[in-house]
This record gives structure tokens, C-alpha cells and sequence, in this order.
């Protein structure tokens, strides 16, 4: 099966905080939703490719808590 990256560089750099980590939160959801294996790369933090609930909710703790 293929991995989706879910990444922070890819994003357009005139976007803000808010709205990068907005996006993120959603590709997350949808993939999750669509039962994609993806992993999620932020700054400073890569969480590699998976799947299920224990995954999404490590990815969106990661989200959250970016930038604190």
C-alpha cells in the first residue's frame, strides 16, 4: 500500500501558524477517515507512516501542541 506524507514544507509559505496547523488537522482527519497509512512531518518532528486511531491521536497531540 502507498504512504501519504502529510508535511509542514509543502504548504504555502503565506500561510500563518494558525492556518498551516489548521490544514494539517484536517489531512490528518481525512486520511484517517479515508483509512490512508500517512505520516506527518513538522519541523523538528517526523511521525512516520501509519494507521488507526492511536496514530490520528499521536498526530493531532503533535498538532496541538506545535509551537508551545
Amino acid at each position: 500500500a502507498a504512504e501519504l506524507w502529510l508535511e509542514w514544507n509543502e504548504l504555502p509559505a503565506n500561510l500563518d501558524l494558525e492556518a498551516k496547523l489548521s490544514r494539517l488537522t484536517r489531512w490528518v482527519l481525512a486520511a484517517d477517515r479515508d483509512g490512508l497509512r500517512y505520516g506527518l512531518r513538522l519541523p523538528r518532528l517526523e511521525l512516520a507512516p501509519d494507521a488507526g486511531e492511536p496514530h490520528r491521536l499521536n498526530c493531532l497531540r503533535a498538532l496541538a501542541l506545535y509551537g508551545l
